[in-house]
């Protein structure tokens, strides 16, 4: 791809009537849902509110599957009151009709294509061009839609600058003269699907059947559910998935950007690879790429396991035939525009203010407008959970603290507030775990800067270690006298679980569930040492034993740990 010609994108802003040879993102159709059950009906198919926008709203939206795997991403606008636009690529419009098809069996719905032109309008003097042209204000909320004489003219940004989407029968010769005049860069279609897949790549876009490269994805692994769920519309397909991953707030993989070092992009494996660390460890797996003028090198999306994702980490990768690969983990959107930044600054600011006025709900509202707009705002994320957690909204609030932890990983507070907001829900084990790594974060931060984390660990690890020895002894004396005393059982299967003698934990623990089948912990760490000893069929009927359990007794906490290691071994 040419750089001046992604450079003149971003300077002068972007100007196509893109035809329908148009691929990717450039290439784009409408989905017409309309009928008097269009509103309710898609409110249970999708991820994202539906039933609560007005006229000439819209938003994000999501199709996942009954496992809450990704299926589809698209814009939704509400054009008339049981009138919707589903917006979204040529080449999955078929697929998700199909998919929303499946499931309409009495309810009143029409799904059909609309035919017309395109015009997309991305960034640059965008807004006066419109102004000129349809004499009005063109929309400045996100995914609104607003009609025009034989057409619609649709909020939505493809390259992270503020775009505009024109839909019907249109005059294209005189708009592209506009355009010109205005200064805009005007492309021709080839060069527009080209653009786009760059420009969408720096401002963190997904397109699914690319970006996935085959693989099931949970939707919070993408990292745009801030974008695309709604968790206070009740019932969907794949909702109980999705808000089980969300209340321990951390997936084994996410999505990450690899900005290359002095590494060229031939040299990266295909994507759907493994990616494998220079000593030959997994640790992910390889998605889309592309030259970014934004990164000054290549840049690479990757499914980043939970040790390798931290944001400002290299890592040393295994590249084709045996070469290099060095690349520096980085956060997405790679590319904000500045009057986005401004944007964000205004909405703080404000959310503060209302907020010491006791407005939380308007406070609320602006800082999840903030986390729209920059999913990796530091603050936005804070002060949400400090107000979640002052409300007594503790479950929720521990989940914007664990986003913060992937966003500010060197941050003790963060989990000094996790200790505190699980204690509060009553899971002393996680509170006094993150209290642990509070203590480590602050000790690298003074006496113990100069040591390392793996060093830090391991004197941890060592103070831990001693003490689960120091238990095993007292546990065995009582056993001696007493060998199906179920606490002294359960202690010791959790004492050789800390050492690592997993199979010494799985005897323990299997008899402590024999002996007091109640015990949900038991159950629980009966799991793990299974798990960990590679016994994972075995571990699944452990943990559906102890949710059994868990479930009848109303241990909330084991209950959920439990339902999300058998996803996590299902999947």
């Amino acid at each position: 791809m040419d750089n001046d010609a992604l450079n003149r994108s971003r300077s002068q802003g972007l100007f196509c009537a893109p035809g329908t040879d148009a691929v990717g993102l450039a290439g784009l159709v409408v989905l017409e849902a309309r009928g008097a059950d269009a509103a309710s009906f898609l409110h249970s198919q999708l991820t994202n509110d539906v039933e609560g926008l007005s006229v000439g709203q819209g938003n994000l939206n999501a199709r996942v599957n009954r496992t809450g795997h990704l299926q589809y991403v698209f814009s939704l606008h509400r054009v008339a009151q049981d009138r919707f636009f589903l917006i979204l690529e040529r080449a999955l419009a078929e697929g998700l009709r199909q998919s929303l098809d499946g499931f309409l069996f009495v309810d009143k719905v029409e799904l059909e294509f609309l035919e017309g032109d395109w015009v997309s309008i991305q960034g640059g003097s965008g807004q006066a061009l419109l102004k000129d042209v349809f004499d009005m204000e063109a929309p400045s909320v996100e995914h609104s839609v607003a009609e025009l004489p034989d057409a619609w003219l649709i909020r939505r940004s493809l390259t992270g600058d503020a775009g505009w989407l024109l839909f019907g029968q249109l005059d294209l010769d005189a708009l592209g003269a506009m355009a010109q005049k205005q200064g805009l860069f005007s492309v021709d279609t080839e060069q527009y699907s080209e653009l786009i897949e760059v420009l969408r790549m720096e401002a963190g876009g997904i397109r699914v059947d690319v970006d996935l490269a085959g693989h099931k994805r949970l939707l919070p692994e993408v990292g745009i559910e801030h974008q695309t769920v709604s968790y206070a519309k009740g019932c969907y397909l794949g909702q109980e998935v999705i808000a089980r991953v969300r209340t321990y707030g951390s997936v084994p993989r996410a999505l990450r950007g690899l900005q290359l070092m002095s590494t060229p992009l031939k040299d990266v494996p295909a994507p759907g690879e493994v990616i494998r660390l220079s000593s030959g460890d997994k640790v992910g797996v390889w998605s889309s790429r592309c030259e970014s003028p934004e990164a000054k090198s290549g840049f690479v999306y990757a499914f980043l396991g939970r040790n390798h994702r931290t944001p400002g980490s290299e890592l040393a990768l295994e590249g084709k035939d045996g070469a290099a690969v060095n690349a520096r983990v980085v956060l997405l959107p790679l590319y904000r525009a500045r009057d986005t930044q401004e944007r964000i600054g205004m909405l703080y600011d404000r959310a503060v203010r209302v907020y010491a006025e006791g407005h939380i709900s308007n406070a609320l509202s602006d800082l999840e407008t903030i986390l729209k707009l920059d999913p990796t705002y530091a603050d936005a994320y804070e002060l949400i959970g400090v107000m979640l957690g002052k409300s007594g909204r503790y479950h929720e609030a521990i989940d914007f603290f664990r986003r913060l932890e992937e966003v500010a990983p060197d941050e003790p507070m963060v989990n000094t507030n996790l200790s505190v907001f699980y204690m509060k829900i009553g899971d002393r084990t996680t509170a006094e775990d993150q209290s642990g790594i509070a203590t480590q974060k602050k000790f690298r931060q003074t006496k113990w800067k100069d040591k390392t984390s793996a060093e830090i660990a391991e004197e941890q690890q060592t103070q831990a270690r001693k003490a689960a020895e120091r238990k095993l002894v007292m546990f065995g004396r009582v056993l001696a006298i007493d060998e199906e005393d179920g606490v002294a059982l359960f202690g010791s299967g959790t004492s050789h679980s800390t050492l690592g003698n997993w199979e010494e934990a799985v005897v323990f623990f299997e008899k402590a569930v024999l002996v007091d089948g109640q015990n949900s912990a038991a159950h629980l760490g009966y799991g793990k040492a299974l798990e960990a000893l590679g016994r994972n069929e075995d571990a699944i009927r452990a943990y559906q034993a102890g949710m059994e359990v868990a479930s009848r007794r109303g241990d909330l906490m084991p209950l959920r740990e439990m339902e999300h290691r058998v996803l996590v071994l299902s999947a």
